[in-house]
């Protein structure tokens, strides 16, 4: 009997260690604009920098749970929310359900806010104008769209901005973000009002205002890591 285990195990044991080294990475998608992406303002002009959310936030991930997870950041800058829900002449589409559909990620960041306010309070005809109300709207579909995929969804408030881009009033969207969590029962990333909560936050800030700084953007996926990391710790830890 003994003899006969033996054999059974050095025979798995190979198939076992092979079915490690297939197993496929766990995926993050994150969706956003350009502090997704990892903008800052550097020598009058805008640059993406390694030292941005999503690459800090990886680090964390690994450094926690191992190797086999995959951030993957799909930010975009000047982006709004609207843009994955509707053509340019603003009529709907099934792309963001057929991305889901396709998408190997198990867990969906999105993090948009500042170019719909902008774009708001500047009334630009060309990009769809997305009131507080109808970013709600749009988001509630994005986060439904995900779910339908089985994907997991965390929202992720936008950064606060300053100096003349304070004008954009970002706080009625942040409003709006927090019920679409509390509707759709999806955790939330709180930043724009604990950035706030510091009395130099501005200082923080790239030098256009708009943009963190790679320290901000630092701090930003910490608060985005201890999310993730209360919320779904299990589905992390499969692959570790």
């Amino acid at each position: 009997m003994t003899k006969t285990l033996l054999t059974v195990l050095m025979m798995s044991a190979p198939l076992l260690a092979q079915a490690a080294d297939n197993q496929k990475p766990l995926i993050i998608a994150a969706y956003g604009d350009s502090t997704t992406a990892g903008v800052i303002s550097s020598g009058g002009r805008n640059v993406i920098t390694k030292n941005n959310e999503i690459n800090y936030l990886h680090q964390l991930l690994k450094k926690t749970y191992g190797d086999d997870i995959e951030v993957k950041n799909h930010g975009v800058p000047g982006a709004q929310a609207a843009e994955l829900v509707l053509t340019q002449d603003n009529k709907s589409h099934l792309d963001w359900a057929e991305r889901m559909r396709q998408s190997s990620a198990s867990i969906i960041l999105l993090n948009y806010g500042i170019n719909d306010a902008r774009i708001y309070f500047y009334k630009d005809k060309k990009a769809h104008q997305e009131s507080p109300q109808e970013y709600r709207r749009i988001m509630t579909a994005l986060v439904k769209g995900a779910k339908a995929s089985n994907k997991l969804v965390i929202l992720q408030e936008p950064n606060p901005v300053c100096g003349r881009a304070e004008r954009w009033n970002i706080w009625p969207y942040v409003y709006q973000l927090n019920e679409v969590a509390k509707e759709q029962n999806v955790p939330i990333v709180r930043q724009f009002s604990v950035i706030k909560e510091n009395r130099d936050w501005q200082k923080e800030m790239s030098p256009d205002c708009i943009h963190p700084s790679e320290e901000l953007y630092k701090q930003k996926a910490q608060r985005t890591f201890d999310v993730l990391s209360a919320s779904f710790d299990k589905v992390l830890k499969r692959n570790s």
